[in-house]
């Protein structure tokens, strides 16, 4: 028997992707990230967040960086 992933609420989820949790809930709405709501609820699952995090990092441009 298959146990169940555990749901991450929108404060775990936006722990995880070190963002604001208002950014994530917007980001949610927009259907940019992987998440489903239970109710009036945003719900996410680890898995998906990481399969969704490792395509962006493949697949977008290279991060910017600033020198002084």
């Amino acid at each position: 028997m298959q146990s169940i992933e555990p749901l991450l609420d929108i404060k775990e989820a936006a722990a995880i992707l070190k963002i604001h949790e208002k950014t994530l809930a917007r980001m949610a709405r927009a259907g940019q990230v992987p998440a489903f709501k239970l109710g009036d609820l945003w719900r996410f699952r680890a898995t998906n967040l990481d399969t969704w995090l490792k395509q962006k990092l493949s697949s977008g441009p290279a991060l910017a960086t600033t020198s002084a």
